[in-house]
């Protein structure tokens, strides 16, 4: 684990996994939904969310879930640690082949050939397909469709709107990298710990996403954490960026972690950009929203900082 340790996890984990069954329980719901992609984000919701279902089910409250491995075009390395995942916390793991619905879609013939946005177009019709897949499971079954994004991606704006959201969120804000440092701690399969993040709907070649960012998430990660403490505003206007307090945190931030200037300003401005999907919510609940509550540090406080700056080295 690089940024939290066993005790932490333990309080994050229980305090999931109780506020999901209570939510759960109040609402007179019967169970969860959720996509298995095969990346460390849905495997994480899927074990703590099985949890919960487990504990309910313990107490007498009758629940139960359907997790699916949606393929869209997928790759089949991600079916394969899906699987391993499934294996290893003993869970059927249901396998829906979206393919034939996403080449007949009209939506496709609507995006011009290289248009700069031709594969986010794509790759939102693969998420919102996949969206009204789990919907219709958590419609029939009284179900609840439970949310994977985290932290890192909200500040690149890395979730398509009307798509891969859910219900309910657990780890909205958790990072990346603490979220891997949880993985870890409930025993995820190695091949979803070693590998990297991605957005499975081939946005880029690789699908990964610092192909996108030009940087680890760990950094960005950092970035965002040293921006915060200078009272920047990832919801705000471009025009911090102009300021003479913007470029020379840019270059102090360059300096710390050696990376070029240009990098570094690559990624306020994708926050900046991405805004928008932010601003004005979007009607999930999420049942963990105050760090301070699950023992995690504040970004942006003087700890956070010197912790992710000590693990980039």
């Amino acid at each position: 684990m690089k940024i939290l340790n066993k005790s932490q996890c333990k309080k994050f984990v229980n305090l999931a996994v109780d506020k999901l069954g209570k939510y759960i329980k109040k609402n007179n719901l019967k169970g969860i939904t959720t996509g298995i992609s095969g990346g460390i984000d849905s495997a994480l919701v899927a074990i703590i969310g099985k949890k919960s279902i487990d504990r309910l089910n313990n107490h007498g409250y009758r629940s139960s879930f359907k997790y699916y491995y949606l393929d869209c075009q997928s790759e089949e390395e991600d079916l394969k640690k899906a699987k391993s995942l499934a294996k290893k916390f003993a869970f059927k793991l249901e396998i829906l082949d979206l393919n034939r619905w996403y080449l007949n879609s009209p939506l496709l013939e609507s995006i011009p050939k290289n248009h700069p946005k031709e594969k986010i177009a794509q790759g939102n019709i693969k998420a919102r397909i996949r969206m009204i897949s789990l919907y219709q499971t958590a419609l029939l079954n009284n179900y609840i469709y439970l949310d994977s994004d985290d932290l890192s991606e909200k500040w690149m704006g890395f979730w398509t709107r009307h798509g891969d959201e859910g219900d309910v969120k657990i780890i909205q804000e958790v990072t990346k990298t603490e979220v891997y440092d949880l993985g870890e701690y409930l025993g995820a399969p190695e091949p979803i710990l070693s590998a990297d993040p991605g957005d499975g709907l081939n946005v880029t070649k690789e699908s990964y996403a610092h192909d996108q960012l030009g940087l680890k998430y760990i950094y960005i990660e950092y970035i965002i954490g040293r921006f915060i403490s200078e009272g920047f505003d990832y919801n705000g206007s471009f025009s911090q960026l102009y300021t003479e307090k913007c470029q020379n945190l840019i270059k102090s931030i360059s300096v710390e972690i050696k990376k070029p200037k240009s990098t570094i300003k690559k990624i306020i401005n994708q926050a900046l950009k991405t805004a928008y999907k932010r601003k004005y919510g979007d009607y999930a609940v999420n049942l963990l929203p105050d760090r301070k509550e699950f023992g995690f540090f504040e970004v942006g406080r003087q700890e956070y900082n010197q912790k992710y700056l000590k693990i980039i080295g």
